[in-house]
């Protein structure tokens, strides 16, 4: 598992999150079991079955009765009918994608969330990844700043009342299958209630 981000733990801990939550995009299940401690029931969902396994796997017994999980496409309509969750949770992961992109799964989340259901996600920016000669390592995710995401945000969630906070991760050292990065960016939390 992961490792959670502090701002967005302290910010989880202190959100009124109860029924029944969508960790989107869930991955290896950093934040779930705070979100299994408030909700009735949390869907984990991701693309990777094998993650889902993971997570399941890792769950307390005490939790599992509580948790479902659900293997799908976030870029693609959501396998859940309309109003169907209290709220959506998802942290690192929709800045990988295109703005047109971004806004189709906020569209997705607007139809599965039940009126005042609320969102609950961070958004990383001012991404740097830096190899140990110096050079900067890429990936082919678009490159958002801080303003620029926030904006993006604001027009994905217009009929939303928003709470921004911003925040930073400091540089860690990142291990890939033969090679390892310097690792840090700074990222947008928003927890918006649907009107």
């Amino acid at each position: 598992m992961g490792v959670e981000e502090k701002e967005t733990l302290i910010l989880l801990n202190k959100t009124e999150i109860n029924g029944r939550w969508l960790n989107l995009a869930a991955g290896d299940g950093r934040f779930n079991l705070q979100l299994l401690k408030k909700t009735d029931i949390v869907v984990a969902s991701d693309i990777d079955e094998s993650a889902l396994s993971k997570l399941w796997f890792i769950t307390p017994e005490e939790y599992k009765s509580k948790l479902q999980t659900a293997a799908f496409n976030i870029t693609q309509k959501f396998p859940f009918e309309d109003k169907s969750f209290d709220g959506v949770f998802c942290t690192g992961t929709l800045h990988m994608f295109p703005k047109e992109i971004v806004h189709n799964i906020f569209s997705e989340m607007n139809r599965i969330l039940k009126s005042h259901g609320k969102i609950f996600i961070d958004f990383a920016t001012d991404i740097k990844r830096i190899l140990p000669d110096g050079k900067l390592y890429i990936r082919k995710y678009p490159q958002y700043k801080l303003k620029e995401a926030e904006e993006l945000l604001k027009e994905s969630l217009k009929d939303y009342q928003i709470e921004f906070y911003e925040s930073a991760v400091s540089e860690e050292k990142i291990k890939e299958k033969d090679f390892y990065y310097m690792f840090s960016c700074n990222f947008v939390l928003a927890v918006a209630v649907k009107k």
